[in-house]
């Protein structure tokens, strides 16, 4: 082989070294605020080539199917509806940016275990609309995706990649009172001076907020234990068929 068809032949496998390395990406993503910062890295991750595909159901608020999407738009049915979704994610924005700061200790533990518990009883509903779908996981599990993208504000997607035996990938991690991130992530936050996301105390507390900053992230992690952590613990444990001796 001449030398011209040499450099010719190793300039076109290079040009397409990017293409060889393309794969193909699976969404479980977080509705709202969360949505946007996904869609960013998506876009991106498209423009590089790679296939992505969404998981969405039509309560979603800010993903439509009547628009254009550079995505491929896997769609399920859940048993509840937009409004549905919207009024618990407006009442759960109102309490914390307005109902907080004049609530005492007990009350915003209240507000918070009923807002934390209608929004798990709707995610709960979207993973039984997904894994419990054995024609929906034989269509995913027989496209051949390479990794699960996943918000982690709303479980489920990694139980979505064990099911597909793939590997998945946080884009970020916030968390009220950084519960996901100290007791999962080992994130250090001493609550003494640490102040709690959603709190919107600083970092120069005195006395009573340093007190209330305490008694507030310890009442996220009950509610992170009793709420979110054993209840999907167990229903991991149904759908995957391993138990988690917590």
């Amino acid at each position: 082989m001449s030398r011209s068809w040499i450099f010719a032949f190793l300039f076109i496998h290079v040009s397409c070294l990017g293409h060889g390395f393309c794969g193909k990406v699976l969404v479980w993503p977080t509705d709202a605020s969360h949505w946007l910062n996904m869609k960013f890295i998506l876009e991106e991750l498209v423009v590089r080539g790679h296939r992505v595909t969404v998981l969405v159901n039509p309560a979603q608020l800010l993903i439509e199917s009547d628009k254009p999407s550079p995505f491929n738009l896997e769609w399920y049915s859940v048993p509840f509806t937009k409004d549905m979704l919207e009024a618990a994610v407006e009442d759960m924005l109102k309490f914390l940016m307005n109902d907080l700061p004049d609530l005492s200790y007990w009350e915003t533990f209240l507000r918070i275990k009923a807002s934390v518990s209608n929004m798990m009883a709707m995610q709960r509903q979207a993973c039984d609309s997904t894994v419990l779908d054995t024609a929906l996981v034989a269509k995913l599990r027989g496209t051949g995706f390479d990794v699960l993208l996943s918000d982690p504000l709303a479980p489920c997607g990694e139980l979505v990649a064990e099911l597909l035996g793939i590997p998945f990938l946080y884009t970020f991690r916030f968390s009220m009172a950084s519960t996901v991130e100290r007791l999962c992530g080992q994130i250090p936050a001493p609550p003494s001076y640490v102040p709690a996301t959603t709190i919107s105390f600083i970092d120069q507390m005195p006395f009573m907020q340093r007190v209330k900053n305490v008694l507030f992230i310890l009442s996220q992690d009950v509610i992170f234990h009793w709420l979110i952590y054993r209840e999907m613990s167990d229903y991991y444990s149904e759908v995957t068929g391993e138990k988690d001796d917590y």
